[in-house]
């Protein structure tokens, strides 16, 4: 990874779209309720608006910790680490031997990430919608109030209190899904996962270098 939804008739379709997407509404609220830490495996997938996989499978772990600060680290195919720290925001790249750090806020905007981490409510950021029930889970799409995002939407399948997929959709109609699994609420997370230092060796490039 070089370079992170028939009609059967109106009234009833009206009446099922309220209640499967007030039902995803308040899914979402019960997971993001009360969450101040987040541990989860992950695996990516990135497709193009046809369909077709444009990049190699990606997994790797997510932590993160509210308000934000997190921790994205793929392991394979290629190993990269993003650190948050809650100021700036790190990116280590292993093979080049070469760090990219930037502001936080002026990096982040309205992206996933600062969804997952901030603690601000979601309509601050994102125009929140119901999308219904697919794959067995209740779906929300959000849609970044900033018009310089760097995508369209944002998709969240939940199940229960739990989230359990996460789709963005950009300008292109390209899709990267990622799917969770082994994710803990609230579990104890080493606040220095969220700190970085530069290995011996490497260039450092970018803004407070």
């Amino acid at each position: 990874m070089k370079t992170a939804i028939r009609w059967l008739g109106l009234s009833l379709t009206l009446l099922a779209s309220a209640a499967s997407g007030a039902e995803a509404t308040q899914r979402l609220d019960q997971f993001f309720r009360g969450l101040s830490t987040l541990r989860a495996e992950f695996k990516q997938t990135v497709t193009a608006q046809e369909g077709e996989e444009v990049a190699d499978e990606s997994r790797g772990e997510l932590l993160i910790a509210r308000p934000g600060k997190f921790r994205l680290h793929y392991t394979e195919p290629y190993e990269q680490l993003y650190v948050a720290d809650g100021k700036r925001v790190w990116l280590y790249d292993k093979d080049l031997a070469q760090v990219t750090v930037k502001n936080q806020r002026r990096a982040l905007g309205s992206t996933p990430a600062l969804l997952l981490s901030s603690t601000e409510p979601l309509t601050n950021n994102f125009k929140v919608s119901e999308e219904g029930d697919r794959e067995g889970l209740s779906w929300v799409r959000l849609e970044p109030r900033e018009e310089d995002a760097t995508f369209d939407s944002v998709h969240l399948g939940l199940f229960g209190g739990s989230l359990k997929v996460m789709e963005m959709v950009d300008g292109l109609g390209q899709r990267t899904r990622i799917e969770f699994v082994q994710l803990a609420r609230n579990a104890r997370i080493d606040p220095a996962s969220f700190r970085f230092t530069p290995p011996e060796g490497v260039d450092v490039i970018g803004e407070d270098e």
